[in-house]
């Protein structure tokens, strides 16, 4: 069983409905008979208290928002145009339920921002703030999607945590071909006379097949710490990342992604196996290849109640033949009191080796030494 929620729909029969003492203008212009509009209003909120024992040389206890799935809300809008083409939206706010104020830099719509198209036949094109295909494709490969809250990768290096968004981006999504489907996108830059100064674009492709998933995706950021801050990426470049400067402080000129994954549902338990590969290519002409290798399995013991564990190895190279490595364990358990609203209990642990001096789990200060544990527990509803 998976969590599932009925999202509150709002269809709009007049050009004006009040929704929560909040009015909500639409002018609906004279359509045919045929059409309908509607508007979905969903979101969900997580807390949790966690355990840190090294975060910057001491042990940190605290109230964290957003630990299984950072809290949001968001209004979904389609309206049928008619011959199986429709209009689409997507406004996605996130915030912290712990001071009340917004996340990603305090844009209102940090999530997601996008309007589009979409037609069965010839697939879907979105414009906007969005996630990247090494998230739209990868994402569910990840433990720290599935159940292992902060589990990610070290620094989202790969941004399979979705931890980076795109602005400025232009997407198109192809329509399912018996399982088969495939992605791109292009996000401009936006800047006078340096078109690729802090732009991206990024591919992706994926298949299901009954029990059987598999996807493939590629990202590349041009100059993503760029003072272009109205480029493709306008969030804090590489956020705790451990990688967002070379060893001598340089700043990206380049990352590269590439990334598989892959999925089966053996009925008494699912398991998933993700390769990604990133490079950075620095300002000062260092270089550094990462590579991440994860294995999770989740089992449901009962309906309601769900273990995962997981195992992540990561491992680099760079261009002055220093040769970081990390090793992860997560483990989580996750009960559902309903479809909506469940608690859960995860465990990280975190090693770090080789030339890398610290271990630094997602949205925590790095460790004053090679090693670090977190433990969280917390409450997550969604409606």
């Amino acid at each position: 069983m998976r969590s599932q929620f009925r999202p509150f729909v709002l269809s709009i029969r007049n050009p004006y409905f009040l929704l929560s003492s909040l009015t909500i203008s639409l002018g609906l212009t004279a359509t045919p008979a045929h059409a309908q509009s509607s508007v979905t209003l969903y979101g969900l909120i997580s807390v949790g208290i966690s355990y840190s024992s090294n975060a910057g040389g001491k042990s940190l206890t605290q109230m964290t928002s957003g630990p299984q799935q950072p809290s949001r809300w968001g209004l979904k809008g389609r309206e049928e145009l008619g011959g199986g083409l429709a209009a689409i939206f997507d406004l996605e706010n996130g915030f912290s339920i712990t001071t009340g104020s917004a996340a990603q830099g305090g844009r209102l719509f940090g999530r997601q921002a996008w309007v589009g198209l979409t037609d069965p036949k010839l697939g879907t094109l979105t414009l906007g703030r969005q996630y990247d295909e090494m998230t739209q494709q990868l994402n569910w490969t990840s433990s720290a999607v599935q159940f292992a809250t902060y589990g990610a990768h070290v620094g989202d290096n790969d941004n399979v945590f979705n931890v980076l968004r795109l602005q400025n981006a232009v997407r198109y999504a192809s329509p399912d071909f018996a399982g088969l489907s495939f992605a791109g996108q292009y996000a401009f830059s936006n800047e006078a006379g340096a078109f690729s100064d802090n732009s991206a674009f990024s591919g992706g492709v994926s298949y299901r097949h009954g029990p059987f998933r598999f996807s493939a995706a590629m990202s590349q950021y041009n100059h993503p710490a760029s003072t272009n801050t109205s480029g493709a990426i306008g969030d804090s470049y590489a956020f705790t990342s451990p990688f967002a400067t070379s060893a001598g402080g340089a700043n990206a000129a380049k990352q590269r992604i590439l990334g598989v994954g892959a999925g089966y549902d053996f009925g008494f338990a699912q398991a998933t196996l993700s390769y990604t590969n990133v490079l950075f290519d620095y300002l000062d002409s260092t270089g550094l290849r990462l590579n991440n290798v994860e294995a999770s399995v989740t089992h449901w013991i009962t309906p309601t109640l769900q273990i995962g564990a997981a195992y992540i190895y990561t491992f680099g190279e760079s261009s002055a033949a220093q040769k970081p490595h990390y090793n992860q364990v997560n483990l989580g358990v996750d009960y559902f009191l309903s479809k909506r609203t469940d608690l859960y209990l995860v465990g990280l642990m975190q090693r770090a080796g080789g030339s890398a001096r610290y271990a630094q789990i997602v949205t925590t200060a790095a460790s004053s030494t090679q090693s670090e544990t977190q433990v969280i527990a917390g409450i997550r509803t969604k409606f």
